[in-house]
């Protein structure tokens, strides 16, 4: 390949790879977050995310005893940015919370909307390890 070939396919190269994606990161896996609570202070919630393109699924243990279920819907990834439905039963009802956070790496930051209660909390979760 002559010179001027190689540095026209390397400069396609970068160009490609600079226009990849941010939501080319893939969440599946196991991820810790870590929520304060008014009432009941700072949780552990582990998560388990299986992702898929954009589409994101999941599961969670909810470290409360009142709680008598807690499920994840509606989980979008794109752009650096995911965003997901948490739903929690207590006492046989459930409240829907609106988690969105930034992504870097192995790590996020972001906010959990409790629309029925008209209040939020800001949230961080670490991807767990092994």
């Amino acid at each position: 390949m002559n010179p001027m070939m190689r540095n026209v396919c390397l400069a396609l190269a970068l160009a490609v790879f600079a226009a990849a994606p941010a939501s080319a990161q893939d969440l599946t896996g196991k991820w810790i977050f870590t929520m304060s609570a008014p009432e009941v202070g700072e949780l552990l919630v582990p998560f388990e995310f299986d992702q898929s393109g954009t589409d994101v699924t999941g599961t969670l243990e909810f470290p409360m005893p009142e709680v008598e279920g807690a499920e994840m819907s509606d989980g979008f990834y794109e752009d650096g940015i995911f965003s997901f439905l948490m739903h929690v039963g207590a006492q046989g009802q459930w409240m829907a919370i609106e988690m969105e956070a930034e992504v870097d790496g192995d790590e996020m930051v972001g906010e959990a909307y409790l629309a029925e209660m008209g209040m939020s909390m800001s949230f961080t979760a670490k991807r767990a390890e092994g």
